[in-house]
């Protein structure tokens, strides 16, 4: 994902348009990690099944919060191949707020298949990097405004007022 980002932004420094298979390609191989892991390792069973599914339908509810689904405006979605920051839904109050959701998936995974827990957490761990990736070198590139939008909106946690 972060060669996507990097394309990216190659692309638009030398005015290039064209297919990016990157971020496609990096979460198929996230995808057939946790699928991996998922098919030799054992579930859970009983009280930590059900909260391990239920962390990890809280992660996919607060993803579809995040995308701003509910209300049917797609907010992040929208703006993702655009070059405006997106200040839409949770984009007003943090940013990537998609870490979040994405540790809660993890840790459902973990919880469901406990011999995944240590992938489902460096795979969260390694999300993190490439957000601050994104926010320090990535985005400032392509999302127009992203120098001001840092300094306006929190990076991960919401200030409360």
């Amino acid at each position: 994902m972060v060669l996507y980002e990097y394309q990216k932004c190659r692309n638009i420094r030398q005015n290039k348009t064209g297919s990016n298979p990157w971020f496609l390609l990096g979460l198929m191989v996230l995808l057939v990690a946790f699928a991996a892991e998922a098919v030799k390792g054992q579930a859970s069973r009983g009280i930590i099944l059900a909260a391990g599914i239920a962390v990890l339908a809280a992660g996919l509810v607060f993803y579809g919060a995040v995308l701003d689904i509910a209300r049917g405006k797609q907010g992040y979605t929208k703006d993702l191949m655009g070059t405006t920051v997106s200040r839409k839904g949770l984009y007003g109050h943090m940013r990537h707020p998609g870490v979040w959701s994405f540790l809660l998936c993890s840790l459902g995974f973990g919880m469901i298949f406990p011999d995944g827990m240590g992938l489902a957490l460096w795979f969260a761990f390694l999300n993190l990097g490439y957000t601050w990736l994104q926010d320090r070198y990535f985005f400032p590139v392509y999302l127009e405004g992203y120098e001001e939008y840092k300094k306006e909106v929190p990076y991960l946690f919401p200030r409360i007022k």
